[in-house]
């Protein structure tokens, strides 16, 4: 191992603190970055984990939820209502390349699988990573009274597109959260 390597990368690395996300954190004062996004989306993985109904490596899930935002160090963070960059998946591979570059080429290898895994959505792992990512965001909806549903006037065919992992692979919490929510925020005319 090369420990000057690791250094530079755990050096590196802290920069996503200061990549800020389209989200307000639940006082609504300021925009959450993404490295508090990486830490809830974290919690929200142990704390749902009861409602998935597959075989899952909990140490891989939050590998991958850890490291999933590390690559917009150099991207930069693309919102999921926001603008459509359609060069996002390109951009986010290029600053992966870099970023996991840094590090000695067993553990690039190993970060730059995990992102990739979880990018591609075709294990438990993935699936269970990328539900938890995006109820994180809708949770962010929740307690911003609609931020960037109004913001990017977000219809709700848009909401329901987002979150079909949750439905596909955390169903309960799709039928007795996602659902009940949209409803409201669509009768209170914040989701079109």
């Amino acid at each position: 191992m090369d420990l000057k390597k690791q250094l530079d990368f755990l050096i590196e690395i802290d920069k996503v603190k200061g990549i800020l996300r389209e989200s307000l954190i639940l006082n609504g004062m300021r925009r959450e970055n993404d490295a508090e996004h990486s830490w809830h989306m974290a919690m929200t993985a142990f704390i749902l984990k009861p409602y998935f109904n597959y075989f899952l490596d909990m140490e891989k899930t939050f590998k991958m939820i850890l490291i999933h935002d590390i690559v917009e160090i150099y991207a930069g963070d693309n919102p999921c209502f926001g603008v459509i960059n359609t060069e996002k998946y390109h951009q986010e591979l290029e600053s992966s390349k870099k970023i996991f570059g840094l590090l000695p080429e067993k553990q690039a290898n190993e970060l730059m699988s995990i992102w990739l895994e979880f990018e591609e959505q075709k294990t438990s792992e993935a699936h269970f990573a990328n539900c938890c990512d995006r109820f994180q965001g809708f949770l962010q909806n929740l307690t911003s009274d609609g931020h960037t549903w109004k913001k990017f006037n977000v219809k709700e065919e848009q909401i329901l597109k987002r979150v079909e992992p949750i439905k596909n692979y955390l169903p309960k919490v799709y039928e007795e959260i996602i659902l009940k929510e949209i409803k409201y925020y669509k009768e209170k005319n914040i989701i079109k």
